[in-house]
């Protein structure tokens, strides 16, 4: 059995006139042999009426050598030219962005060794390097010099439920003229 999709294509198929003959002629033998068929065949051969009568009107209203005239009017009209745009100016680098870059990477990398320093001096004498049970290792940051940069300090839980302190630093510099 055919879906309804490939009923409609065989269907708009017969009306626009590209079925063979022979399979015209199968197609609706088909439709016309049940009643569902048979409704079906007679809506598409309402609405192929309908779309002929509804293009035969619009064509009346058109005045095709009007149309075809300004068609070829406007093929022989000069070609205007299309404005190109300016040309972009040259992009030029910032003096110190590239320093300020490597300064706050500096620092960053600066503030993560004294963060795990910390946290390694922080621990209790004799203390495993993975914490043992009953003991509270972590971390705490007394002071951090964010320079001309701007920055914040986070307390994130690591893996083994420690406190670690994560600092973050802008690469942005603030209250400079």
């Amino acid at each position: 059995m055919e879906s309804a999709k490939t009923q409609d294509e065989k269907l708009q198929m017969l009306f626009d006139g590209e079925l063979a003959p022979d399979e015209e002629a199968a197609l609706r033998r088909s439709l016309e042999g049940s009643p569902e068929g048979s409704a079906q065949l007679r809506e598409w051969e309402q609405l192929r009426a309908a779309m002929k009568n509804a293009s035969a009107d619009w064509a009346g209203q058109i005045d095709s050598d009007a149309l075809f005239a300004r068609i070829e009017a406007d093929l022989s009209a000069p070609v205007i030219p299309i404005d190109r745009p300016a040309p972009q100016p040259e992009l030029r680098e910032v003096p110190g962005s590239r320093e300020r870059r490597v300064w706050g990477a500096a620092a960053i990398g600066f503030a993560a060794a004294a963060a795990i320093f910390l946290a390694v001096i922080a621990a209790p004498e004799g203390a495993a390097p993975g914490g043992s049970p009953g003991v509270t290792r972590g971390s705490e940051v007394l002071e951090v010099d964010f320079g001309a940069n701007t920055g914040t300090i986070f307390e994130v839980e690591g893996g083994a439920g420690e406190s670690l302190a994560v600092i973050w630093i802008d690469d942005e510099e603030v209250g400079l003229p």
